[in-house]
């Protein structure tokens, strides 16, 4: 019998308990878990993630200090004490550096400019509260805005070609957005903006076309009169930068985001801010990352990992490499740690470890997301000792699709992704990997994965090299997918038959019997039409397999029309499910596909009688009963092409053919 944990043992398992109780499944003499003992996977490549985190420098800054208050700043939340923070880190940098501390108090300033070898320690009970005036930003400054280089706005807090700088404390860093202030230039109602109001799409759409062209970044200004939402903390091109214990809250964009930096470490921060686009960490195109003992609780990704975007990711083309996430705790977010879609100049060499998820607000756990606009690459990313609580998505999803979807003539490469030791409460795919027909995804590794509750089987397609060992799911030892080239492949049950050789569709003993299929126009390879489909009968042979016993099948199927029709039947009552649809442009559709139980031959789930036969068996009714067969059918985008079919996860529902009308 299944042995289920108390939430203190699942907590000693595995550092955070799952929704409920973790369940752990002995199976004869195998168990989850069983086989491969939490740490002792082989130790390639984790010997890499060690040597990486032992060689990120920590800035040197020398032991002196002074206080903001002693330049004029006033914590009283209404002093303006910009002039202030300008002129503490300017005296301690004419000195050669040192710690310009921000006592108990709120200091309302704009934006701050660090310094080489400056720390800037915000003390406990202190907060530095951003100002909700553009002008507070301006001059422009060297900036990046969704991956693409520009002059804008300036971050909250900025650095730009400077070394050995420090943000520290205990303290809290407000940025102040709200859907008063930023957040409505999203140009989204659901944070504040109303009809009238500016926006940045044209800035957007102006800036990514002057990228496509080659525009010099100093040409590309975006200032005065112009509404790009600024990230909070930026350094950029700055060595050995250290972002250590404050809290970041209501940030008008990405929280932390240091651009082209290399050797930097974030540590025991609190990312909790919920606005638009609100990511907790971004490294851009960074080298040597540290990521320790963190909190995130995000409107967006908690950890993004990205490297600039399309063309001008490729003029820059500096990769973000050598990543170590470790001891981090995510609470709400979209993924918890991410790579992408802004990865142009190729991520490579991440490492997660001890890491956990406690929300039931957090989307994705490790989400990597590109399309063929962005290219580059994403490499050697290998994740280990996680826990997550739920996602209402997947475990480990890398979506091709992400914006702009395929065929655009930048084909991204994504290889060699593994994860170990991962537990988990609940999710919807414990693994989901579309690539492109032209573009596989390759070597995905899964090891000692225990899913609790997954509410779909794992989607695998246009992958090369997916492997699990000892991955579980809803109890069972389960292996990749596959799609299935037709739908005659993913046959799994025989359900016509003879008395020499008889079938078994409901599991009962009960069979379709070919004589009075053929009498009713259903030999096997025979077609029939029905309303807006053409069906053809199974051409099997006698004792093959000639339905699917539906199980989340995914069946690759090209087409367009309206409506995609299955022939088929239900057993064992009436049943329905959800078909999904993917079309080649990456996009889904879904609808309820509904059959009748077959012992009836009146339609009563919605679907149409096609034919009878007789059935017989061993079943209840014994021989010559009569039994329906029936068309249903769900809607499909008129104008795009079909390019792949997911099943419902239902046994009782058997398929014959699937056509389009």
């Amino acid at each position: 019998m299944p042995k289920t944990l108390s939430r203190r043992e699942a907590l000693a398992l595995g550092g955070a308990a799952f929704v409920g109780a973790v369940t752990l499944l002995a199976v004869g003499s195998e168990s989850a878990f069983g086989d491969v003992q939490h740490g002792s996977m082989p130790v390639t490549p984790w010997p890499e993630a060690e040597r990486i985190a032992r060689s990120v420098k920590r800035p040197r800054i020398p032991h002196r200090s002074r206080s903001v208050t002693e330049f004029g700043a006033v914590g009283d939340g209404t002093t303006d004490c910009t002039q202030a923070f300008k002129n503490g880190i300017a005296a301690l940098a004419q000195k050669g550096g040192g710690q310009l501390t921000v006592p108990a108090g709120t200091y309302l300033t704009g934006a701050i400019h660090l310094e080489s070898r400056i720390d800037l320690h915000v003390e406990k009970d202190a907060t530095i509260l951003f100002s909700t005036d553009p002008n507070a930003y301006l001059p422009v400054v060297y900036t990046r805005f969704g991956g693409e280089e520009c002059m804008s706005f300036s971050p909250f807090i900025y650095a730009y070609g400077k070394h050995d700088i420090a943000i520290t404390g205990e303290g809290t860093i407000d940025g102040q957005a709200s859907t008063t202030a930023w957040w409505p230039y999203t140009g989204s109602a659901t944070w504040g903006w109303k009809p009238g109001m500016p926006t940045s799409d044209a800035d957007g759409a102006a800036l990514d076309a002057m990228a496509e062209a080659g525009v010099p970044v100093k040409d590309r200004v975006f200032g005065a009169g112009h509404y790009m939402r600024p990230t909070l903390i930026q350094p950029y091109k700055c060595e050995r930068v250290l972002i250590s214990g404050v809290t970041t809250h209501r940030t008008p964009n990405w929280q932390l985001n240091p651009v082209l930096c290399t050797d930097v470490t974030v540590e025991n921060v609190t990312a909790s801010s919920h606005g638009p686009n609100n990511d907790g960490c971004d490294p851009e195109s960074c080298d040597r990352v540290l990521i320790t003992g963190c909190t995130f609780d995000t409107g967006d990704d908690c950890i993004a990992i990205k490297a600039g975007k399309n063309a001008d990711g490729r003029r820059v083309n500096v990769p973000c490499q050598n990543i170590v996430i470790q001891q981090c705790e995510f609470f709400d977010g979209h993924g918890a740690i991410t790579i992408g879609s802004e990865m142009t100049g190729g991520v490579r060499n991440v490492y997660a470890r001890d890491n956990r998820c406690d929300s039931k607000n957090l989307n994705e756990g490790i989400r990597l997301k590109t399309n063929s606009m962005r290219g580059g690459f994403i490499t050697d990313v290998h994740v280990r000792d996680l826990t997550i609580e739920e996602v209402q998505d997947a475990v480990l999803i890398v979506d091709f699709f992400y914006g702009e979807g395929p065929g655009h003539g930048f084909n991204p490469t994504v290889k060699n992704i593994t994860l170990e030791n991962v537990r988990v409460g609940t999710a919807t795919y414990p693994l989901y990997a579309v690539g492109y027909a032209d573009d596989h995804i390759s070597d995905i590794s899964l090891t000692n994965v225990l899913v609790d509750t997954a509410a779909r089987s794992s989607v695998s397609k246009y992958t090369d090299n997916v492997t699990f060992t000892n991955v579980w799911v809803n109890g069972q030892k389960t292996q990749p997918p596959k799609p299935f080239a037709n739908l005659a492949a993913a046959f799994n049950d025989i359900g016509t038959g003879t008395a020499a050789s008889p079938g078994n569709l409901d599991g009962s003993g009960d069979y379709l019997t070919r004589d009075s299929l053929a009498a009713a126009g259903l030999a096997p390879g025979a077609t029939m039409k029905h309303g807006a489909f053409t069906f053809t009968w199974p051409n099997s042979a006698v004792g093959s397999n000639d339905n699917v016993a539906t199980g989340d099948e995914t069946i690759l199927f090209a087409g367009t029309g309206s409506q995609l029709g299955f022939l088929g039947l239900a057993t064992h009552g009436n049943h329905s499910g959800t078909v999904t649809i993917n079309y080649s442009d990456g996009s889904t559709s879904s609808g309820p596909l509904a059959f009748s139980d077959w012992w009836h031959t009146t339609p009563s789930a919605g679907d149409e009688a096609v034919a009878t036969a007789n059935a017989v068996g061993t079943g209840p009714a014994g021989s010559g009963h009569t039994v329906g067969i029936f068309c249903a059918s769900v809607p499909i985008t008129t104008g795009k092409t079909v390019e792949s079919v997911e099943l419902p996860a239902d046994g009782n529902m058997h398929l014959f053919d699937m056509a389009i009308g």
